[in-house]
């Protein structure tokens, strides 16, 4: 209790202790009383003990007032420090709000929550670090013209690094301008996907996986710094959709089936080569790159997940088989149903994702599209019905299916590939070393390499 309350408290209590004051202590200065008419005989001791009874109920309602004017007292310090905390919750936090250029940066806590995280686990030397001076002025200042595009948490831009002016793709991850109570997770989820992508990128070397080279955990930004992929995402090139008025080329089926076999390699890499292995949870065309040599690398691991054991919530015999309890994470379209129905994720629900990849290699068309009919809503479960009646041609792109006739066996063998992927028991899929010896094998399928044809594979 504040001091000067405990002084009030103390000085009501002081005076409702008082007796009142008698009319003999008044001395010359009191009137004199006024005169009485002489009492009965017979209601003398009636008027004496009302007189008594008269002192006794002056003390009760001193006492009484005194107790209700503390009650008072004390229902308004607690009405105006209920008012005081909410008004101070609504506020932004020291560090948070806006920064110069009127983006949320996130608080003092949250920057120090992920400084004291990379340097529990020996990351804060891991990778060469960032001031936020130096990230700012290499992107102009997160100039909009060097945007290269918006992810889940994060806007990334185009940054030339000192002191060769390198190029560079920096993540500028998203925080709420004002968080408050009804939003209590957000800043959380934040800072926990950024030191997710520090943590397990720092122990990865896969020439198929966007690589970190740094990041800054500054109470203005929360910033990571990756490798710099110049030909946009495998979406880009699917969709053909591309920043300029020039539309992109088709891609053609060899180079789709070299870059299905890479990031099924990045896959294999994750899940079998890397202790404690790694699921990365988000698996999309759109979070796949795609280098100017049209190689594909595999990026973004802000929802990926280490299955270790002390994550893990149950195994099985033979080959160690970790499922982790956790809540359903990924992009629509993509997300696997089993993962999405039993709150178990494993490397599998991985393999679910990378079926739909490899479902949108073979038909050019998006994940998901409201315009198809509701059970056909989700490219797999379309594709899945037109291959389960034989009408598989009907859904290739249309480019893919005008090239030599000597393709189509294997586009018919990925997309038999690609059905047992998106099983929708998990215990039915292949895993990625077997997804990435079916894809190797299929390249053996296809004809000799035309000269004018020459597009890197795996």
């Amino acid at each position: 209790m504040p001091p000067r309350l405990r002084l009030l408290l103390l000085l009501l209590l002081a005076a409702a202790a008082l007796p009142p004051p008698a009319a003999s202590q008044l001395g010359d200065y009191a009137a004199p009383p006024p005169p009485h008419p002489r009492p009965h005989p017979l209601k003398a001791g009636t008027a004496g003990g009302a007189a008594s009874g008269g002192g006794s109920s002056t003390v009760l309602t001193t006492a009484l007032v005194s107790v209700a004017s503390l009650l008072i007292v004390l229902l308004l310090y607690l009405c105006v420090a209920i008012a005081v905390r909410r008004f101070r919750s609504r506020r932004p936090c020291a560090g948070a709000g806006q920064d110069e250029d009127g983006r949320g940066v996130p608080s003092q806590t949250q920057s120090s929550r992920a400084a004291a995280f990379l340097r529990r686990h020996g990351l804060h030397h891991a990778r060469p670090s960032f001031t936020y001076e130096q990230l700012r002025a290499a992107t102009a200042g997160f100039d909009a013209a060097r945007k290269l595009g918006d992810g889940g948490f994060g806007t990334v831009y185009l940054a030339y690094l000192p002191p060769a002016a390198r190029p560079a793709a920096v993540k500028r991850l998203h925080v709420p301008p004002s968080p408050g109570p009804s939003f209590p997770s957000a800043a959380a989820a934040i800072t926990k996907s950024f030191c997710n992508e520090v943590l397990i990128l720092s122990a990865l070397r896969h020439p198929h996986l966007v690589r970190l080279h740094g990041f800054c955990a500054d109470p203005r930004a929360l910033l990571l710094v990756y490798d710099f992929v110049p030909n946009g995402t495998l979406s880009h090139h699917l969709h053909r959709t591309s920043t300029t008025s020039t539309p992109r080329p088709p891609l053609p089926w060899r180079t789709r089936l070299a870059m299905a076999a890479q990031i099924a390699s990045a896959l294999e890499y994750l899940h079998f080569a890397v202790k404690p292995r790694v699921v990365h949870r988000d698996v999309t065309s759109s979070n796949i790159f795609v280098e100017a040599d049209m190689r594909a690398r595999l990026g973004d691991f802000g929802l990926s997940r280490l299955l270790a054991p002390p994550d893990a919530c149950s195994t099985a015999t033979g080959r160690e088989v970790l499922v982790c309890c956790t809540a359903p994470q990924g992009t629509p379209g993509y997300l696997d149903p089993d993962y999405h129905r039993s709150f178990q994720l494993t490397e599998k629900s991985d393999v679910y994702s990378f079926g739909v990849v490899v479902l949108e290699l073979v038909t050019g068309l998006r994940p998901v599209d409201v315009r198809r009919e509701r059970r056909d809503v989700t490219l797999a479960d379309w594709v899945v019905s037109k291959i389960q009646i034989g009408e598989l041609r009907e859904v290739v792109d249309p480019p893919v299916l005008h090239e030599c006739p000597a393709v189509m066996p294997t586009v018919e063998a990925v997309a038999e590939l690609a059905f047992r992927c998106v099983t929708p028991d998990k215990d039915d899929r292949p895993d990625a070393r077997e997804v990435l010896a079916e894809l190797r094998r299929i390249q053996g399928m296809l004809p000799p390499e035309l000269p004018s044809q020459n597009h890197k594979g795996s």
